[in-house]
């Protein structure tokens, strides 16, 4: 009787080791799966925001070369920019991007003041990794969308872009004049970006897409 349970037991102990090394397999596959995952949203996230400083970099270094801004704002624009050249190697390493070469050229043109250049070098790498816009432009300007986009103003924008400090470095700006007067695309990319100002004001984004949107329908076509 012993002898017949012997050879049964063992089949049942190998069964289990089997199954047992199944399971183990399945969860080390689900773990790689998400730990894949993870790294692919995590990239994905950081092209997005190479995209928008792109676009927003570019913008910037057009609005001091056109000499149309007040000295102050100028001032704030100029060092705004070369902290976003400083960053700009980890953000292209984190977007795995393989463009650090242009960020000399980048600098230098900074340096000299070259501002056409360095719209110029920032539009060729913006074109390089472009920003997907898709789910927030064309921001058509529906009454839904209106609403949505005054409402946002009011909760989160209007306290310190309704009554900037007007001395500051980088004050609040009009955010009615500035979609009116840049293309869309910069002008999103900038939402997407964040607060940009100094060290007191400098906010990550805080809204999604369909946010944004209704920002953009209603900064383009809303009343104040």
């Amino acid at each position: 009787m012993d002898d017949a349970q012997g050879p049964r037991r063992a089949e049942g102990e190998g069964s289990i080791g089997i199954r047992a090394g199944i399971r183990a397999r399945l969860v080390l596959s689900l773990v790689v799966a998400a730990l894949a995952a993870a790294t692919a949203l995590a990239q994905g996230e950081a092209q997005r925001r190479l995209g928008a400083q792109l676009l927003v970099m570019a913008g910037d270094a057009r609005r001091v070369g056109a000499s149309n801004e007040p000295p102050n704002v100028r001032e704030g624009i100029r060092a705004r920019l070369a902290g976003a050249l400083s960053a700009l190697p980890m953000l292209l390493r984190e977007a795995g991007a393989a463009d650090a070469g242009r960020v000399g050229e980048a600098r230098a043109a900074f340096e000299r003041g070259q501002w056409g250049t360095l719209e110029r070098v920032l539009g060729q790498l913006g074109a390089r990794h472009p920003l997907d816009l898709s789910h927030i432009l064309p921001a058509r300007a529906t009454p839904g969308r209106l609403r949505a986009g005054r409402a946002l103003h009011r909760e989160a924008c209007a306290g310190c872009h309704d009554a900037p400090a007007g001395g500051a470095m980088l004050p609040a700006a009009d955010l009615f004049r500035l979609a009116r007067s840049m293309p869309a695309e910069e002008f999103a990319a900038r939402l997407i970006d964040g607060v940009r100002g100094d060290a007191s004001t400098g906010h990550r984004n805080p809204f999604g897409d369909l946010e944004i949107a209704a920002l953009v329908a209603y900064y383009a076509n809303g009343v104040r």
